[in-house]
């Protein structure tokens, strides 16, 4: 479920666990590329029931929470673990959205017996429980996410030593 809030003090309710994922949405309706990624927004709010999905309708101007996290583009969606901000994405960027909440979501604990587990052996359980980094999806994210003039940089920079080296 993806809440709605306005203020601060709606926001400090849902980050009071250090531990605990909070994804905020900068939207507005008549932001089209914000109507896009809804769906998509709604339904890892769904799947991943142990983060908080937060949503901020800037509609009628701006607000306190975009003042104070800089909002400059919308949507923008802004990560934090705790009160203390993980990552941003600025514009709608559905693989990006969806590596960041695998990224820093917690799975649910299923209670007291929440390790991997011993064998006989004494060595760790089985490595299908061992968790999973792909190297594509966070570099795909992280280029998405590169400033435009910055891009441009490491093209110049790779054309040059390119030509250098012929």
């Amino acid at each position: 479920m993806v809440a709605e809030i306005t203020t601060k003090e709606e926001l400090a309710k849902f980050t009071s666990d250090p531990k605990k994922l909070t994804v905020i949405d900068f939207t507005a309706s008549w932001c089209a590329p914000c109507q896009t990624i809804k769906p998509l927004f709604e339904g890892l709010a769904k799947e991943n029931a142990n983060a908080n999905f937060l949503k901020v309708d800037l509609s009628e101007g701006t607000n306190e929470l975009a003042t104070e996290y800089s909002v400059t583009a919308m949507p923008t969606f802004i990560f934090l673990v705790g009160t203390e901000e993980k990552h941003r994405i600025r514009g709608a960027n559905p693989p990006a959205l969806k590596s960041t909440v695998i990224q820093y979501a917690q799975p649910a604990s299923s209670g007291a017996f929440s390790g991997q587990g011993r064998t006989l052996s004494g060595k760790g359980g089985s490595s299908s429980f061992a968790p999973t980094y792909n190297v594509s999806n966070s570099l795909t994210a992280t280029w998405s996410n590169t400033s435009p003039q910055v891009k441009v940089l490491i093209v110049l920079c790779a054309a040059y030593v390119y030509f250098w080296l012929i």
